[in-house]
């Protein structure tokens, strides 16, 4: 137990010293993505519950939910353009006031037509404020605590996930109880969302861009010239994540069900579950940091992956509920971990002027295989069940492993990366 407090006491005093170190500029993006965190987690909550309160079916409320992910995809690589191009303060600001005009479109249409419209324009704008988001770290931030930038911002997301969550859910219920009308209460909670993404733009207008970026970025109002493209490079930074995407469209959108289904356990005790895994997640991006500085990044994103795998098993064939729960939280905690260490370390090994770039096509990698497995995952859940989609997930992130071993720790490779 005293260890333990100790490493507690080591993580937290590392990231107040990091914090110190944090600019202006980053403290006020990390207070615009909590509002903009909290408020759209209420929307997603809430939004396909609303959508079956108006009669919905199913079909029609999974095109709807499909359509954020099509936004983003379509304009993920056009915003990557706009990024290298445009004010942080006022990309990020218009990403937000953008955003809550769509939530609040959500919030007041009741049929297909404008539902669907606003959903696909919510995705769309949610891709300038997510590509703008690695970029603008390395800009404003230097090598020191760069990487604790990244990991808090990654867990802020998880937090905002259970406060978005919990403050959207109790809002419906109190304003259900004392109107008695549960579509009015819906609306009301989900505008409510839109109002805290709205709200992100206060601290957002208050960024200010630096004269030179730390990264060795164009003074404000110039664009450095994209260069030569490392086609090669590009590559093997994004080759392992397609197949870590497609294991996640395997599995991710489909464990509140293998939960429910296998175990008949009922939707509280699944929604606590869920909310163990969050909290098991944001410990453990939170604690991202200071296992990369020991280990560095690569050995850190590599071992964290491959240890997921064995929890994967756990889940696919295992049928002891408390040791599923516990893989299902460590699985999920591992995986998160690594994503904001992968991330700054693919902008690390890029020039600056294609960090945008980078950002777009490793959001596009993600998204595009993520939608592709989930559609192939339905099908194949409904005829086999659960063991043969979980157990493709743990071949593709061993892959991934593998591959990422190959071009980044193999001795010969390893000698050339940046950081």
């Amino acid at each position: 137990m005293r260890q333990v407090t100790r490493l507690f006491a080591s993580v937290f005093k590392e990231y107040v010293e990091a914090f110190r170190l944090f600019s202006s500029n980053a403290r006020l993006y990390l207070l615009g993505s909590l509002l903009l965190g909290i408020g759209t987690n209420m929307v997603q909550l809430l939004l396909n519950l609303y959508l079956q309160r108006l009669a919905f079916g199913e079909a029609a409320i999974g095109s709807v939910l499909s359509l954020r992910a099509l936004g983003s995809f379509v304009v993920a690589l056009p915003a990557s353009f706009i990024v290298a191009r445009a004010d942080s303060r006022l990309l990020l600001a218009s990403a937000a006031f953008l955003s809550a005009v769509s939530y609040t479109g959500q919030a007041l249409a009741s049929t297909y037509g404008p539902m669907a419209a606003a959903v696909l324009f919510s995705g769309a704008f949610s891709s300038l404020y997510q590509v703008a988001g690695g970029p603008f770290f390395m800009k404003n931030s230097g090598p020191t605590e760069r990487i604790h930038l990244f990991a808090l911002n990654s867990a802020l997301g998880m937090g905002t996930g259970l406060i978005g969550s919990l403050a959207g859910g109790a809002l419906k219920d109190f304003v259900f109880t004392v109107s008695g009308d549960e579509v009015y209460a819906y609306r009301a909670a989900l505008v409510l969302g839109a109002l805290f993404v709205g709200a992100a733009m206060a601290p957002f207008l208050g960024i200010r861009e630096p004269v030179s970026g730390s990264a060795g970025g164009p003074a404000p109002g110039r664009r450095a010239p994209l260069g030569r493209i490392n086609v090669g490079l590009f590559a093997r930074l994004l080759l392992p994540g397609l197949f870590v995407g497609m294991g996640a469209g395997l599995t991710i959108p489909w464990l509140n069900l293998y939960l429910k289904n296998t175990f008949g356990l009922g939707d509280t005790a699944v929604g606590l579950i869920v909310g163990a895994g969050q909290v098991g997640t944001f410990l453990a991006m939170v604690a991202g940091p200071p296992l990369a500085r020991r280990l560095g990044k690569p050995k850190a994103i590599f071992a964290m992956q491959a240890l997921s795998v064995p929890f994967i098993m756990v889940l696919a064939y295992l049928r002891f509920l408390p040791l599923v729960i516990a893989a299902f939280i460590v699985r999920q905690a591992l995986m998160n971990m690594v994503s904001p260490i992968s991330d700054n370390f693919a902008l690390e090994q890029v020039p600056p002027s294609q960090q945008h770039l980078m950002n777009a096509l490793k959001m596009l990698n993600w998204t595009g295989s993520w939608a592709l497995a989930a559609l192939i995952a339905g099908p194949l859940i409904e005829k086999h069940g659960f063991g043969p989609s979980f157990t493709l997930t743990a071949v593709l992130y061993s892959l991934s492993s593998l591959l990422f071993w190959l071009f980044f720790l193999k001795p010969a490779r390893a000698g050339a990366l940046r950081a």
